[in-house]
């Protein structure tokens, strides 16, 4: 991915698109129903270096972070198979986005100057996005930094060393918004937040900005001035929508849902209620608000909109293991045991390697009286769990104890 490297002029001219990188980087744009993380072509799982447990998610993100700066293109397989054994997780579906732009150079141009046309696969990268702001509106995009380097040298790594310090300077004559994003990617929130707050004052449409300093507040759980920020940008969005000026579509949908969340955590179940219904107000469809709004509604004993709100959610997200896995626990905790063994097993068909719904399905087929079945589901568990899961003793445990009663002597 080498290239000429590029003078200082040049990447002042690429800094004027970083209202673009900003968008593209920071906040998921219109995406189709997601695209299933699977490949057209499935990845091999690739062999870690002094790692055993293949079957560990974390190892492999943490292998997708080591091999990012230098091997983009491994980093990515690295995240895929640490998105499939755990799916609701949304840390690797953002950097395995990452990682492909950085190994398609052709891509990453594409959407940093916004260049996208008909290109189906930045839809798709697109989707991954939106996906994990759904699991977690305020996760951290931690490899954004590098991946603005890799465009700025051509994925010049040698470029990036020796231009390091043209580029601070550069970044320090630049907009106040540049250097807020900058300050978030290097991690120093402080800065980045009075950087945004510059940048709002100094501009007129601003809702973007609003969001990430939103983001930023979730990410402390500042609640307070998360929502007020949050608030800030809907207020904008909603003008936009009525003046008809929107022309790319910052979910208002994914704002609600973010305050929902916070709300919950903060303790406000009724005010988060209300959120997350403002957010299916914007998107009936925004399915996470269905299923956060069931999982809810279970804390407060309210079984019946529990059952109702994910089976929405599994009926919208029809190719989503983690939503399925959701709906067949609820299904499992309001003792709907056929309807929840039918849900956890459409989880293990739509991704093989996702070990929990295993565990939950053998204890439904107990309850069922199918100890075949039971024994099976346990020992794909122990197949696919990674061997750090404290959860394996108790599989290991059933079947022991299915097994006993089944030997045991039939009494007459």
């Amino acid at each position: 991915m080498g290239g000429p490297t590029p003078t200082i002029p040049t990447m002042r001219r690429l800094y004027t698109t970083l209202v673009l990188v900003i968008v593209a980087m920071g906040a998921p744009l219109l995406a189709p129903r997601l695209a299933a993380q699977k490949a057209a072509k499935p990845i091999p799982r690739p062999k870690l270096r002094d790692v055993t447990d293949t079957n560990d998610a974390q190892a492999y993100y943490d292998a997708g972070l080591r091999d990012f700066r230098d091997d983009p293109g491994a980093a990515a397989e690295a995240f895929y198979w640490a998105a499939r054994l755990n799916p609701g997780w949304a840390d690797p579906l953002y950097a395995r986005r990452v990682a492909v732009l950085s190994s398609k150079q052709t891509l990453l141009n594409a959407i940093m100057t916004n260049n996208r046309r008909d290109r189906p696969e930045l839809r798709s990268l697109d989707s991954l996005l939106a996906r994990a702001y759904m699991l977690n509106p305020f996760l951290y995009r931690r490899l954004d930094r590098q991946l603005f380097l890799n465009y700025l040298t051509n994925g010049d790594r040698r470029a990036q060393a020796e231009l390091n310090y043209e580029i601070n300077v550069a970044i320090g004559q630049s907009t106040p918004s540049m250097q807020a994003w900058y300050a978030y990617s290097q991690g120093n929130f402080d800065r980045a937040l009075e950087h945004y707050a510059r940048a709002i004052n100094g501009t007129r449409e601003n809702a973007d900005l609003h969001l990430e300093r939103a983001r930023i507040f979730g990410m402390r759980n500042q609640v307070e001035p998360a929502v007020e920020e949050f608030q800030l940008a809907l207020d904008e969005m909603r003008q936009k929508d009525e003046k008809k000026l929107v022309i790319l579509y910052d979910s208002k949908a994914l704002a609600e849902f973010s305050v929902a969340t916070l709300l919950e955590g903060a303790g406000q179940p009724d005010k988060a209620k209300e959120a997350y219904g403002r957010a299916l107000q914007e998107d009936l469809a925004y399915y996470p608000a269905h299923m956060r709004l069931g999982l809810l509604a279970i804390t407060q004993g309210d079984t019946a909109a529990a059952l109702s709100e994910l089976a929405m959610a599994a009926e919208i997200a029809t190719d989503d293991p983690f939503v399925h896995y959701m709906n067949g626990w609820v299904l499992a905790k309001a003792k709907h045991t056929k309807e929840a063994v039918a849900e956890l097993t459409k989880a293990t068909e739509l991704e093989p390697y996702y070990a929990l719904p295993n565990l939950v399905l053998g204890a439904q087929y107990e309850t069922l009286d199918k100890a075949p079945e039971a024994m099976a589901a346990y020992d794909r568990f122990l197949k696919t769990s990674s061997a750090k899961d404290p959860q394996r003793q108790i599989a290991q445990d059933r079947i022991e104890d299915i097994k006993a009663f089944l030997n045991a002597p039939k009494t007459q």
